[in-house]
């Protein structure tokens, strides 16, 4: 999460690292074992370098922090490392957020945000403008961060007889915290500390936070400074009042209008909504687990990149554990066959609705697919996130055919145009992320017919929205022919706009098969081309407002 900035966490090469963006030039110094980033506007001579003191994240994207000269307060580089792609991009293109917004984080940015959740008992420790006196127990997520202060612990176990009558008896020390033998709402709350949107219950406890540290210990029942955000709940009324107040985009910047979460890293908003909650015993550890211990996992690399997961837990398995009825009646329910993607449990409902980290991710709040959450509030539902190629009206009348859902009032578009086609085109950025990256989800690509994804994957290749950009590319180089298709997402509009119409040029010229039919609500002629005028009118009434997925 945090890490002291060495050799050893930062990217390889650093020192030759030399980049460009904002009409500024940097270029990293490596001096013994410390990096200095010199920096100098276009045609001027480079100032003194600014040590990297730390870097926050390993296995995904990497963000270095530099030093100020003020204290302990810190300045972000302004480039973030794609670890999967080995390349270096401006940070403000590897979050979802507007494209004139050039700089993400400001000075002090890590101190009053950053660090209260990426370090262990991190306290701001505001002094005034843009300085800082932060102090921390440990850079990263250490034990105490799970199992709360070990120093009573560490002073009674000084004595052998304890320990030995411990390992003998109980097996269980009550001066620790083990989230796995709490209830599950206490249990989930150790991980919601962090991965939830939270406020503050008023200016008293915002002070106390900022100048020693949250009070929450896991084990605890709330998070006693705080309160986890659920938007359309009826509990801290004052306070959601104020918050609309002052920051009117907060909610729309992490929640689904229905109040689901739509963006990575608060996945405890998701799972206290979620009606399994409700039993008590439902937490985050029903599915993960934080060490390597259970037998037949898997190993380190795999257990990072699949969120942590227990074993047989990416499997209708993480279901089943509680709804062990539903094993012998699974097709009757889900009306597919028992191997396809559609009975698997989380695929309707844990759908990818939530975005971060420049790719979808499973919502974690356990719902019910339904046509009328993406009428009302624009949410990618789950039967057309893997019918890519399908309309609302058939999600509709499938789900009032085998669930008696309520079909609701549907427009000329919904009954004719595929959802996914409106919701690349006309959707909101966040919505058109959803979809460049759902175009490259292999069931999704078996079932849709992924042949007609070419074109909307290529005309996102200029979608203002970086993160869009990066999505299609990606996808596009899940197909046939475009493995090693080249791109610079980051690039000038006009390089874009070059490459687009390459990729376009080589799909109609050498991958396209001549024979290939499309579907009509697929917007493509009988040649695979676009048709345009409709494609024109979705263009125009796209949804352009601002978004920022606050990760």
């Amino acid at each position: 999460m945090t890490q002291v900035a060495t050799p050893a966490s930062l990217p390889e090469n650093m020192d030759q690292l030399q980049l460009a963006f904002n009409g500024s030039e940097y270029k990293v110094e490596r001096r013994g074992d410390a990096f200095f980033v010199h920096k100098r506007r276009e045609g001027a001579s480079y100032g003194d370098g600014k040590q990297i003191v730390l870097v926050t994240g390993s296995h995904t994207l990497q963000v270095p922090w530099l030093e100020t000269g003020q204290g302990r307060t810190l300045e972000q580089f302004p480039f973030a490392y794609i670890v999967a792609e080995k390349m270096w991009a401006p940070v403000s293109e590897t979050f979802l957020i507007p494209p004139d917004l050039k700089e993400y984080y400001s000075i002090g940015a890590w101190n009053g945000a950053c660090m209260d959740c990426h370090v262990t008992q991190g306290q701001s420790r505001f002094v005034q403008g843009n300085k800082w006196d932060s102090q921390v127990a440990e850079f990263g997520i250490a034990c105490e961060a799970c199992h709360s202060e070990g120093a009573a612990h560490i002073a009674l176990n000084r004595n052998p007889i304890r320990r030995f009558k411990i390992h003998l008896t109980t097996k269980s020390d009550p001066t620790m915290t083990n989230p796995s033998r709490l209830k599950g709402p206490d249990s989930a709350l150790a991980c919601g500390q962090c991965h939830s949107v939270w406020a503050f219950n008023n200016m008293a406890d915002k002070i106390d936070f900022n100048r020693h540290g949250a009070s929450f210990r896991p084990g605890g029942h709330d998070l006693a400074q705080r309160f986890v955000v659920q938007p359309n709940a009826s509990d801290h009324s004052d306070q959601k009042d104020f918050i609309r107040r002052t920051e009117p985009n907060f909610f729309s910047n992490r929640f689904w209008g229905d109040g689901m979460i739509r963006v990575t890293g608060r996945e405890f908003n998701g799972v206290q909504a979620s009606p399994c909650f409700r039993g008590g015993q439902f937490s985050c550890l029903s599915c993960h687990e934080m060490h390597l211990d259970s037998p037949g996992q898997t190993s380190a690399q795999t257990w990072a990149r699949t969120g942590q997961l227990k074993p047989k837990m990416e499997s209708d398995a993480a279901c089943l554990q509680c709804h062990k009825d539903m094993r012998a009646r699974l097709v009757a329910h889900t009306h597919h066959p028992a191997d396809s993607s559609g009975s698997r449990c989380y695929n309707c409902h844990m759908p990818r609705t939530t975005f971060g980290l420049l790719h979808a991710m499973r919502s974690h709040q356990v719902s019910s697919p339904s046509a009328q959450e993406s009428v009302t509030y624009g949410r990618p539902n789950a039967c057309n996130l893997c019918h890519l190629d399908q309309t609302l009206a058939w999600t509709a009348q499938k789900l009032h055919a085998w669930y008696n859902e309520p079909v609701p009032n549907l427009s000329q578009d919904d009954q004719t145009i595929a959802a996914a086609v409106q919701w690349i085109v006309k959707g909101d950025a966040g919505q058109r992320a959803l979809i460049a990256w759902g175009l490259g989800w292999e069931p999704a690509q078996k079932i849709a017919d992924r042949g007609w994804f070419y074109p909307y994957l290529i005309y996102s290749l200029t979608d203002p929205y970086a993160a869009v950009r990066f999505d299609a590319w990606k996808s596009l180089q899940t197909l046939p022919g475009f493995a090693n298709f080249s791109f610079d997402y980051t690039a000038a509009e006009g390089v874009l706009s070059e490459a687009s119409a390459r990729a376009y040029e080589k799909w109609l010229r050498e991958v396209r098969s001549p024979n290939a039919t499309y579907r009509p609500e697929t917007l493509l002629d009988s040649d695979g081309r676009l048709q345009r005028d409709i494609l024109q009118r979705l263009r125009i009434e796209r949804d352009d407002k601002p978004i920022i997925l606050a990760e």
